[in-house]
């Protein structure tokens, strides 16, 4: 071969090289671009107790057999720069035009960087922030979670999760002082749940979604069959159950979890000095649960109170107040008995409901009745409505499956006492008082004080109880108690 074959053979090598190497795969441009995660949430469960960080590794895929450019990654909101990022190999908190080459995939590491003595309002018990990836207009996120304070985080499983726990029909004793924090749903199955005095429990909650993208309140405390809690509150170091959020502005907001939820059958349950506040329902009772409250707050609730769907509550020395919608519900029948309560409506909707049915169609042209038995004993039932009592039963012909009795009680009743309604209440009372209309009932409810007012018309209005001789804050009532759960001090 002579020199000028092989010096055209070697120019038109270089050429092919370099076409080759300046060759740039196509970039897919679709709006249905879709890119893949190894997770969806990255879940920094580290508890620290000094200032630290932990990292964590996921990868980003492409499935097409395209390049894939990606506009934008960022950390959505990243107050006080507590995640850091590296974006396949480049340390930096945001990237753009990141390519992915076809059926490739890049790294990224995320750190967190918390300081658990930190302020709550800068480190709170959960952290959490998105990173967000923009690609061809199509917005992706994953979760960033971190615990921003030593404390018992119980689920350790992220917003809308669900953790099942379990101690073989035996007892499960939360006595750390440090606060216990759930994050997700907690199911507790075959075991009592104990909560000494001063226990702390701080929910997590807010809007999750499904994975048919049906949006719900998240942050549940579930007790199934064989299952139960026990708080052994005092009035000085009552048990707290509530929001995470400790922050002044927080402390009477409410729906910020969803509830407590005693499935059916869940029996036994005893609530004692305990606060429990922030969420969306307080108390739901499903079938043949049974629950005892004493001296219990129930308040800073976003729909109702006390739910109880054909069960059974007992009730002492008991606040419901500051509801978004109803205050203590009975539906479907069951056994309820309150005695020194006060249930305080703020709202349009009614402070009790006592109602013996339910609907088996969306028109309720089909019900099933079961019986009601409901007693109250120098309970107030109150507030901004004239009528704060709803009666509903399904047989009215039928007095044996709508019981119901108010004793030295105040209940504001109006139009409940028309013909076609009710006209016959207070034939169901003894020694009570119609509150349709009064004022000066309390010291100071935008204060959320319900104690009595120096002018109140239950002072000295309750019926004497023997083994009831404390109000909800463990002082002493006299031989003439006040009706409600405060005694007015003289």
């Amino acid at each position: 071969m002579n020199k000028k074959i092989q010096a055209w053979i070697v120019f038109v090598s270089l050429i092919s090289i370099i076409s080759i190497g300046c060759f740039k795969d196509e970039i897919y441009s679709g709006t249905d671009v879709e890119l893949r995660f190894s997770t969806d949430t990255l879940t920094f469960d580290t508890v620290f107790t000094t200032v630290g960080s932990a990292t964590k590794i996921f990868k980003v895929y492409n499935d097409k057999d395209k390049t894939i450019k990606i506009n934008s990654i960022s950390i959505e909101n990243n107050k006080n720069n507590q995640f850091r990022l590296n974006i396949d190999g480049l340390s930096s908190n945001s990237a753009k035009d990141v390519e992915i080459g076809p059926k490739d995939s890049i790294y990224i590491f995320a750190e967190a960087n918390i300081n658990p003595d930190a302020p709550l309002s800068i480190s709170p018990f959960v952290i959490e922030d998105h990173l967000v990836f923009n690609t061809n207009g199509n917005e992706q996120k994953i979760l960033l979670e971190a615990w921003g304070q030593n404390a018992n985080y119980i689920t350790g499983k992220g917003k809308g999760k669900h953790f099942l726990t379990t101690c073989d029909m035996g007892e499960m004793v939360w006595n750390d002082p440090k606060p216990y924090v759930i994050y997700g749903s907690l199911h507790i199955d075959s075991c009592t749940l104990k909560l000494p005095a001063g226990t702390r429990v701080y929910i997590h909650g807010g809007i999750a979604k499904t994975e048919d993208n049906d949006f719900y309140y998240d942050g549940n405390l579930y007790f199934h069959k064989n299952s139960r809690l026990i708080t052994e509150g005092t009035a000085e170091n009552p048990v707290i159950i509530q929001t995470d959020r400790l922050e002044r502005e927080y402390q009477d907001i409410n729906a910020l979890w969803y509830g407590i939820i005693f499935r059916s059958e869940s029996k036994g349950s005893e609530i004692v000095h305990t606060t429990i506040q922030n969420a969306t329902i307080g108390i739901y009772l499903d079938s043949l649960a049974s629950v005892s409250l004493k001296s219990t707050k129930i308040w800073h609730i976003g729909a109702v109170g006390i739910l109880s769907n054909h069960a059974s509550l007992n009730a002492e020395n008991c606040l419901i107040a500051d509801i978004g919608g109803y205050n203590v519900v009975a539906d479907y029948g069951g056994k309820i008995n309150m005695t020194n309560c006060t249930i305080y409506n703020n709202n349009k909707d009614d402070a009790l409901v006592l109602k013996n049915y339910k609907c088996l169609d969306n028109d309720c042209n089909e019900i099933d009745v079961f019986p009601l038995e409901a007693t109250f004993q120098n309970c107030i039932v109150y507030g901004t409505n004239q009528d704060e009592l709803l009666l509903a039963n399904a047989d009215k012909d039928n007095s044996d499956i709508f019981k119901y009795q108010f004793d030295n009680c105040l209940v504001s009743v109006l139009d409940i006492l028309k013909n076609k309604q009710y006209p016959d209440f207070f034939d169901h009372t003894e020694n009570s008082i119609n509150g349709a209309g009064e004022k000066n009932l309390f010291l100071d409810v935008k204060e959320y004080d319900y104690r009595p007012d120096t002018m109140a018309i239950v002072i000295d209005k309750g019926k004497y109880l023997t083994d009831l001789t404390e109000d909800i804050d463990g002082l002493p009532r006299d031989s003439n108690p006040d009706i409600g759960c405060y005694e007015f001090q003289k």
